[in-house]
């Protein structure tokens, strides 16, 4: 199983490789933004865009829940569409291999370990010290490839969002329980929960990370074609297939790599959670 595991992740790498070194070669067209310190070490657009793209490890005091990320757009011809679509089918076979590995809670921390082994890009070596974990959220995750060019697309930060699941009063119980029945903050709130009327809802919020949107415009209702539109969150990089690799890319505006501060949008007028939680160790609230 470890020999498979390390295969997978070796032919990943191998094949990241290829397409870093082919988008080097033929340098698209593209545009992705460069913070000041990026520029001021000398990181040009593309070079940042392949370094990201075959970045599989964690840094040095990275946060183990996040990833890097970057937006960007990047013309891709037909070799790059190929080995696209080849990595993201070893990214899913990676994936696939190391959830069944991770079946076997005995043998997956020593296969992970074996796994770390592997040697990191040269570039990567010699740019950032400390790359000693394998990042498998940023190993899972797909590089962006459309189908068909877009006329347009346009960029936003989306940093407001939530995930919101209601909560029975039995499956709080059961999560609280889960910390321990008898600390004392967790009797607390055990306590506060059975002062809650039967058939009560409550709200288990988690907010997500700061996130950019793309939205796609298709078609041209002056050129009588069908408008379609759709949005994707991007973590990377979007690659758009065309036969011309060094042409424009399509019309799209430019926002700043990092999130803006603060909230960006009015809170919503019809908002019925709470301000404070209810339950702070499961982050439930009460329903106004």
């Amino acid at each position: 199983m470890i020999t498979e595991l390390v295969s997978r992740f070796q032919q990943l790498q191998h094949l990241l490789a290829e397409l870093n070194e082919h988008l080097h070669r033929s340098q698209p067209s593209h545009w992705l933004p460069l913070q000041q310190t990026e520029q001021q070490l000398g990181y040009n657009s593309l070079q940042y865009a392949t370094d990201l793209l075959s970045d599989l490890w964690y840094r040095d005091q990275q946060d183990g829940r996040e990833t890097r990320s970057r937006h960007g757009l990047i013309l891709a011809d037909q070799t790059s569409v190929e080995l696209i679509q080849q990595i993201n089918q070893a990214k899913d076979d990676f994936r696939a291999i190391v959830n069944e590995q991770k079946q076997d809670k005995e043998s997956w921390p020593a296969g992970y370990e074996f796994l770390c082994e592997q040697p990191a890009p040269l570039r990567e070596k010699l740019a950032v010290a400390g790359l000693t974990r394998i990042h498998l959220k940023q190993c899972f995750r797909h590089i962006p490839l459309l189908e068909q060019a877009p006329n347009k697309v346009g960029f936003s930060w989306y940093v407001n969002g939530r995930s919101i699941k209601k909560l029975s009063l039995q499956q709080a119980q059961d999560k609280l329980l889960e910390f321990g029945e008898h600390k004392e903050h967790i009797q607390i709130q055990l306590a506060k929960l059975g002062q809650l009327s039967s058939g009560t809802q409550l709200a288990q919020i988690q907010t997500l990370a700061p996130v950019v949107r793309a939205n796609l415009v298709f078609g041209d209702s002056q050129q009588q074609t069908p408008v379609q539109r759709k949005s994707m969150n991007l973590s990377l990089p979007l690659f758009i297939p065309t036969d011309n690799a060094h042409g424009p890319l399509p019309q799209h505006n430019t926002i700043a790599p990092e999130p803006p501060a603060g909230r960006t949008r009015q809170a919503r007028g019809d908002n019925r959670i709470s301000d404070e939680p209810y339950l702070p160790t499961i982050r439930a609230f009460l329903y106004d």
